[in-house]
């Protein structure tokens, strides 16, 4: 594996005085996709607001190029080349897929030397541009989806995180926008994907992590690891995985 460009370090997560993550230690390296399992509620989205600054938690806790980032403001994260594709998208309703899209652009904290342009979004969700001028509102969810990793990927972002992309969209849909994942790596962004369809972590990751409770319960090289591992990290006993 390539030098860690992102760690965790007994990572620990509150919600006032409800406790979601305890001692979690995480890593990737550049240009890796990292899976991250688990079931409604066991933290992977807590573990994601906490790299990203939208949780306060200890500096040592998050370490980027080895340097302490942990409760970092998100727009410092991001000038560090950290991006998120939150849970529900959360775009600019009112305005047109391009417009959105140069919110991104406009707003970008890293240079734009670093590769990702509205011509290169394009051309990895060509149907994006034939509705560049539509509003996000008249969008499938699967195209929605499309403008909110688009938008992200011009940040210019060395670790991209995806939280639950494949969320309430069909299965085609699903297919498309993982197939744009090997081609987001092959720059040499790292990808975390938070994903509850254990196939399909399993096959578009390098390396998985489960959850269960606010806690690692499994990790390893995604190939490697047997359904029936998966079952009992997943559910906390010896399950296989349907």
């Amino acid at each position: 594996m390539s030098a860690v460009l992102l760690s965790t370090h007994g990572l620990v997560a509150r919600y006032g005085d409800f406790q979601a993550l305890y001692g979690v230690d995480f890593e990737i390296a550049a240009g890796e996709v990292v899976a991250l399992i688990g079931a409604n509620g066991a933290g992977k989205s807590t573990l994601l607001k906490s790299i990203m600054g939208l949780l306060r938690v200890a500096p040592d806790m998050v370490r980027l190029d080895g340097r302490p980032v942990g409760g970092a403001k998100p727009h410092k994260m991001v000038a560090d080349g950290v991006a998120i594709v939150p849970e529900g998208r959360r775009l600019f309703t009112g305005m047109s897929v391009e417009d959105n899209l140069r919110v991104a652009i406009d707003h970008a904290a890293r240079p734009r030397e670093q590769g990702w342009t509205l011509e290169r979004v394009f051309g990895l969700f060509p149907m994006l541009r034939e509705k560049r001028a539509t509003p996000v509102q008249s969008l499938s969810g699967g195209q929605q989806q499309m403008v909110a990793i688009g938008r992200a990927l011009l940040n210019q972002p060395r670790l991209l995180l995806c939280d639950e992309i494949s969320l309430g969209l069909a299965p085609k849909v699903v297919r498309e926008i993982y197939q744009s994942i090997p081609s987001i790596s092959q720059t040499g962004t790292a990808i975390v994907l938070v994903e509850q369809d254990v196939g399909l972590a399993q096959s578009a990751s390098d390396r998985l992590y489960c959850m269960l409770e606010g806690r690692i319960t499994l990790t390893g090289r995604s190939s490697d690891i047997s359904r029936d591992a998966i079952g009992e990290a997943y559910f906390g006993a010896s399950h296989a995985v349907a």
